[in-house]
Protein backbone atom coordinates (compact mmCIF):
# COMPACT_ATOMS: atom_id res chain seq x y z
CA UNK A 1 0.00 0.00 0.00
CA UNK A 2 2.67 2.65 1.16
CA UNK A 3 4.85 1.72 -1.99
CA UNK A 4 1.34 2.05 -4.43
CA UNK A 5 0.94 5.18 -2.46
CA UNK A 6 4.54 6.64 -3.05
CA UNK A 7 3.54 6.25 -7.07
CA UNK A 8 0.83 8.00 -7.15
CA UNK A 9 1.88 10.58 -5.21
CA UNK A 10 4.85 11.04 -7.45
CA UNK A 11 2.44 10.73 -10.63
CA UNK A 12 0.48 13.44 -8.92
CA UNK A 13 3.61 15.46 -8.28
CA UNK A 14 5.40 15.23 -12.31
CA UNK A 15 1.77 16.46 -13.68
CA UNK A 16 1.83 18.87 -11.24
CA UNK A 17 5.16 20.10 -12.30
CA UNK A 18 3.99 19.92 -15.71
CA UNK A 19 1.23 22.20 -14.93
CA UNK A 20 3.19 25.15 -13.32
CA UNK A 21 5.63 25.26 -15.93
CA UNK A 22 3.09 25.06 -18.61
CA UNK A 23 1.97 28.00 -17.27
CA UNK A 24 4.92 29.85 -16.74
CA UNK A 25 5.44 29.40 -20.72
CA UNK A 26 2.48 30.89 -21.29
CA UNK A 27 3.11 33.94 -19.55
CA UNK A 28 6.45 34.41 -22.13
CA UNK A 29 6.38 37.88 -23.99
CA UNK A 30 8.19 38.07 -27.44
CA UNK A 31 11.39 39.70 -26.89
CA UNK A 32 12.56 42.16 -29.15
CA UNK A 33 15.82 42.44 -28.44
CA UNK A 34 16.58 39.32 -29.95
CA UNK A 35 16.03 41.09 -33.63
CA UNK A 36 19.02 43.63 -32.81
CA UNK A 37 21.11 40.74 -31.57
CA UNK A 38 20.64 38.86 -34.61
CA UNK A 39 22.14 42.06 -36.28
CA UNK A 40 25.03 42.27 -34.81
CA UNK A 41 26.36 38.66 -35.37
CA UNK A 42 29.16 39.33 -38.14
CA UNK A 43 28.06 37.03 -41.26
CA UNK A 44 23.97 38.26 -40.72
CA UNK A 45 25.46 41.69 -40.22
CA UNK A 46 27.01 41.58 -43.26
CA UNK A 47 23.71 39.91 -45.04
CA UNK A 48 22.01 42.45 -43.78
CA UNK A 49 23.95 45.17 -45.04
CA UNK A 50 24.26 43.95 -48.65
CA UNK A 51 20.58 42.72 -48.99
CA UNK A 52 19.11 46.49 -48.18
CA UNK A 53 21.14 47.55 -50.43
CA UNK A 54 19.52 45.40 -52.80
CA UNK A 55 16.17 46.17 -51.48
CA UNK A 56 17.09 50.13 -51.56
CA UNK A 57 18.36 49.72 -55.32
CA UNK A 58 15.02 47.72 -56.14
CA UNK A 59 12.98 50.25 -54.34
CA UNK A 60 14.65 53.40 -55.90
CA UNK A 61 13.45 52.32 -59.19
CA UNK A 62 9.80 51.48 -58.61
CA UNK A 63 9.16 54.94 -56.55
CA UNK A 64 10.72 57.20 -59.18
CA UNK A 65 8.39 55.72 -61.88
CA UNK A 66 5.71 57.74 -61.66
CA UNK A 67 8.14 61.21 -61.69
CA UNK A 68 10.40 59.78 -64.59
CA UNK A 69 7.69 58.62 -67.15
CA UNK A 70 5.45 62.00 -66.24
CA UNK A 71 8.57 64.44 -67.10
CA UNK A 72 9.86 62.39 -69.53
CA UNK A 73 6.67 61.09 -71.98
CA UNK A 74 4.46 62.81 -70.49
CA UNK A 75 2.01 59.74 -69.42
CA UNK A 76 -1.63 60.01 -67.25
CA UNK A 77 -1.75 58.26 -64.12
CA UNK A 78 -3.28 55.32 -66.05
CA UNK A 79 -0.29 55.13 -68.30
CA UNK A 80 2.24 54.93 -65.60
CA UNK A 81 0.37 52.21 -63.66
CA UNK A 82 0.62 50.03 -66.88
CA UNK A 83 4.19 50.68 -66.93
CA UNK A 84 4.46 49.15 -63.89
CA UNK A 85 3.74 45.74 -65.74
CA UNK A 86 6.71 44.54 -67.02
CA UNK A 87 8.55 45.56 -63.67
CA UNK A 88 5.47 43.05 -61.38
CA UNK A 89 5.98 40.16 -64.24
CA UNK A 90 9.80 40.55 -63.16
CA UNK A 91 8.88 40.27 -59.75
CA UNK A 92 6.41 37.49 -60.32
CA UNK A 93 8.50 35.38 -62.34
CA UNK A 94 12.07 36.09 -59.88
CA UNK A 95 10.65 33.42 -57.13
CA UNK A 96 9.74 30.88 -59.50
CA UNK A 97 12.96 30.63 -61.38
CA UNK A 98 14.83 31.35 -58.43
CA UNK A 99 12.91 28.51 -56.23
CA UNK A 100 14.24 25.78 -59.23
CA UNK A 101 17.67 27.40 -59.12
CA UNK A 102 18.51 26.80 -55.18
CA UNK A 103 17.42 23.16 -55.75
CA UNK A 104 19.48 22.53 -58.49
CA UNK A 105 22.51 24.33 -57.09
CA UNK A 106 21.98 22.48 -53.42
CA UNK A 107 21.86 19.30 -54.79
CA UNK A 108 25.09 20.31 -57.24
CA UNK A 109 27.28 21.73 -54.18
CA UNK A 110 26.24 18.60 -52.09
CA UNK A 111 26.96 15.81 -54.72
CA UNK A 112 30.91 17.97 -55.03
CA UNK A 113 30.74 17.84 -51.41
CA UNK A 114 30.23 13.81 -51.34
CA UNK A 115 27.68 14.63 -49.00
CA UNK A 116 23.71 12.94 -49.50
CA UNK A 117 20.68 14.85 -48.88
CA UNK A 118 17.51 13.64 -47.30
CA UNK A 119 14.76 14.91 -48.83
CA UNK A 120 12.18 13.80 -46.28
CA UNK A 121 13.54 15.35 -43.33
CA UNK A 122 15.72 19.22 -43.62
CA UNK A 123 18.49 17.71 -41.50
CA UNK A 124 21.51 19.99 -42.87
CA UNK A 125 24.83 18.51 -42.34
CA UNK A 126 26.89 20.65 -40.26
CA UNK A 127 29.67 20.82 -42.86
CA UNK A 128 27.44 22.08 -45.94
CA UNK A 129 28.80 25.08 -47.91
CA UNK A 130 25.29 26.74 -47.31
CA UNK A 131 26.40 29.86 -48.15
CA UNK A 132 28.72 28.80 -51.08
CA UNK A 133 25.06 27.23 -52.46
CA UNK A 134 22.92 30.24 -51.53
CA UNK A 135 25.67 32.92 -53.02
CA UNK A 136 26.62 30.58 -56.62
CA UNK A 137 23.00 31.99 -57.16
CA UNK A 138 22.89 35.25 -56.43
CA UNK A 139 26.12 36.81 -57.89
CA UNK A 140 25.10 36.16 -61.25
CA UNK A 141 21.80 38.00 -60.63
CA UNK A 142 23.19 40.86 -58.90
CA UNK A 143 25.87 41.13 -61.66
CA UNK A 144 23.39 41.31 -64.51
CA UNK A 145 21.06 43.00 -62.28
CA UNK A 146 23.74 46.14 -61.60
CA UNK A 147 24.37 46.24 -65.29
CA UNK A 148 21.20 46.51 -66.04
CA UNK A 149 20.72 49.38 -63.36
CA UNK A 150 23.17 51.71 -65.08
CA UNK A 151 21.45 51.04 -68.46
CA UNK A 152 18.02 52.02 -67.09
CA UNK A 153 19.51 55.32 -65.95
CA UNK A 154 21.21 56.46 -69.11
CA UNK A 155 18.24 55.14 -71.28
CA UNK A 156 15.86 57.29 -68.87
CA UNK A 157 18.85 59.75 -69.52
CA UNK A 158 18.26 60.47 -73.13
CA UNK A 159 14.69 59.18 -73.90
CA UNK A 160 12.61 61.66 -75.10
CA UNK A 161 9.52 60.17 -77.06
CA UNK A 162 7.22 57.07 -76.86
CA UNK A 163 9.54 55.85 -79.76
CA UNK A 164 12.35 54.92 -76.74
CA UNK A 165 10.04 53.60 -74.36
CA UNK A 166 10.64 50.06 -74.92
CA UNK A 167 14.04 49.99 -73.81
CA UNK A 168 13.30 51.27 -70.15
CA UNK A 169 10.09 48.92 -70.48
CA UNK A 170 12.66 46.05 -71.08
CA UNK A 171 15.11 47.14 -68.37
CA UNK A 172 12.67 47.13 -65.69
CA UNK A 173 11.90 43.52 -66.66
CA UNK A 174 15.24 42.35 -65.98
CA UNK A 175 15.58 44.67 -62.76
CA UNK A 176 12.51 42.96 -61.61
CA UNK A 177 13.77 39.34 -62.32
CA UNK A 178 17.60 39.88 -60.84
CA UNK A 179 16.86 42.49 -58.06
CA UNK A 180 14.00 40.48 -56.53
CA UNK A 181 15.54 37.11 -57.43
CA UNK A 182 18.89 38.15 -55.79
CA UNK A 183 17.02 39.57 -52.50
CA UNK A 184 14.80 36.60 -52.29
CA UNK A 185 18.07 34.64 -52.56
CA UNK A 186 19.86 36.15 -49.74
CA UNK A 187 16.58 36.31 -47.60
CA UNK A 188 16.51 32.42 -47.80
CA UNK A 189 20.16 32.26 -46.52
CA UNK A 190 19.53 34.40 -43.60
CA UNK A 191 16.48 31.99 -42.29
CA UNK A 192 18.98 29.02 -43.03
CA UNK A 193 20.83 30.68 -40.64
CA UNK A 194 18.20 30.42 -38.04
CA UNK A 195 16.40 27.58 -39.15
CA UNK A 196 14.91 27.03 -35.37
CA UNK A 197 13.56 30.86 -35.28
CA UNK A 198 13.45 32.09 -38.68
CA UNK A 199 10.61 34.37 -37.65
CA UNK A 200 13.28 36.56 -35.68
CA UNK A 201 15.47 36.20 -38.64
CA UNK A 202 12.82 37.90 -40.93
CA UNK A 203 12.04 40.65 -38.50
CA UNK A 204 15.77 41.73 -38.79
CA UNK A 205 15.64 41.32 -42.14
CA UNK A 206 12.43 43.49 -42.47
CA UNK A 207 14.11 46.16 -39.90
CA UNK A 208 16.93 46.78 -41.57
CA UNK A 209 15.91 46.86 -45.11
CA UNK A 210 13.23 49.08 -44.44
CA UNK A 211 14.84 51.49 -42.80
CA UNK A 212 17.55 51.86 -45.57
CA UNK A 213 15.00 51.45 -48.12
CA UNK A 214 13.10 54.38 -46.46
CA UNK A 215 16.18 56.65 -46.40
CA UNK A 216 16.59 55.74 -49.92
CA UNK A 217 13.36 56.56 -51.25
CA UNK A 218 13.61 60.17 -49.00
CA UNK A 219 16.81 61.04 -51.16
CA UNK A 220 16.09 59.69 -54.81
CA UNK A 221 14.34 62.87 -56.21
CA UNK A 222 16.73 65.11 -55.20
CA UNK A 223 19.83 62.68 -56.20
CA UNK A 224 17.84 63.07 -59.87
CA UNK A 225 17.83 66.17 -59.90
CA UNK A 226 21.30 67.02 -58.81
CA UNK A 227 23.09 64.23 -60.47
CA UNK A 228 20.75 63.70 -63.62
CA UNK A 229 19.66 60.10 -64.01
CA UNK A 230 22.08 58.56 -65.97
CA UNK A 231 24.62 59.39 -63.23
CA UNK A 232 22.61 58.95 -60.53
CA UNK A 233 21.48 55.35 -61.04
CA UNK A 234 24.96 54.70 -62.20
CA UNK A 235 25.66 55.68 -58.67
CA UNK A 236 23.79 53.13 -56.78
CA UNK A 237 25.18 50.77 -59.35
CA UNK A 238 28.44 51.51 -58.32
CA UNK A 239 27.51 51.40 -54.39
CA UNK A 240 26.01 48.14 -54.60
CA UNK A 241 29.33 46.88 -56.78
CA UNK A 242 31.73 48.61 -53.90
CA UNK A 243 30.30 46.20 -51.19
CA UNK A 244 30.12 42.89 -53.69
CA UNK A 245 33.22 41.91 -52.17
CA UNK A 246 30.96 41.11 -49.25
CA UNK A 247 29.41 37.76 -50.60
CA UNK A 248 32.87 36.62 -50.89
CA UNK A 249 33.62 37.27 -47.50
CA UNK A 250 30.37 35.00 -46.70
CA UNK A 251 32.03 32.52 -48.58
CA UNK A 252 35.07 32.58 -47.45
CA UNK A 253 34.69 33.11 -43.50
CA UNK A 254 30.58 32.11 -43.36
CA UNK A 255 31.16 28.94 -42.13
CA UNK A 256 33.28 29.44 -39.32
CA UNK A 257 30.95 31.91 -37.92
CA UNK A 258 27.57 29.98 -38.34
CA UNK A 259 29.65 27.32 -36.88
CA UNK A 260 30.77 28.93 -34.04
CA UNK A 261 27.33 30.57 -33.54
CA UNK A 262 25.76 27.07 -33.53
CA UNK A 263 28.07 25.91 -30.53
CA UNK A 264 26.99 29.39 -28.46
CA UNK A 265 23.22 28.32 -29.16
CA UNK A 266 24.12 24.65 -28.17
CA UNK A 267 25.64 25.45 -25.02
CA UNK A 268 22.78 27.70 -23.99
CA UNK A 269 20.36 25.37 -24.87
CA UNK A 270 21.88 23.22 -22.80
CA UNK A 271 22.08 25.77 -19.62
CA UNK A 272 18.35 26.41 -20.27
CA UNK A 273 17.66 22.96 -19.97
CA UNK A 274 19.39 22.25 -16.70
CA UNK A 275 17.86 24.88 -15.14
CA UNK A 276 14.17 23.49 -16.08
CA UNK A 277 14.95 20.60 -14.99
CA UNK A 278 16.06 22.27 -11.53
CA UNK A 279 12.87 23.86 -11.59
CA UNK A 280 10.71 20.51 -12.52
CA UNK A 281 12.47 19.12 -10.15
CA UNK A 282 12.20 21.68 -7.05
CA UNK A 283 8.27 22.02 -7.82
CA UNK A 284 7.86 18.36 -7.96
CA UNK A 285 9.63 17.99 -4.24
CA UNK A 286 7.09 21.07 -2.77
CA UNK A 287 4.19 19.41 -4.63
CA UNK A 288 5.04 15.79 -2.88
CA UNK A 289 5.34 17.27 0.78
CA UNK A 290 2.20 19.28 -0.15
CA UNK A 291 0.12 16.52 -1.53
CA UNK A 292 -0.78 14.46 1.67
CA UNK A 293 -1.94 17.49 3.49
CA UNK A 294 -4.14 17.78 0.23
CA UNK A 295 -5.02 14.42 0.49
CA UNK A 296 -6.04 14.53 4.40
CA UNK A 297 -7.87 17.90 4.09
CA UNK A 298 -10.24 16.27 1.21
Amino acid sequence: AHDELSRTVSRESKRRAQQHLAQKRKLRWPNPLNTLHVIFEKDVGLLLLYNSLIYTAFYNVTATIPYLFAETYHFNDLQIGLCFIPFGVGCFLAPVINGRLLDWNFRRVAKAAGISIDKKRSNEPRNFPLEKARIQVAWPLVVVGDVAMSCYGWTMQYSTSTRSLAAPLVLQFILGVTFTGAFNVMSVMLVDFYPLSPSTATAANNLVRCLMGAAGTAVIIQMLNVMGRGWCFTFIAAVIALFSPILWILVKKGPQWREARRVRMEEKETKNDRRADQNLGDTANTSVEAWPKEKALT
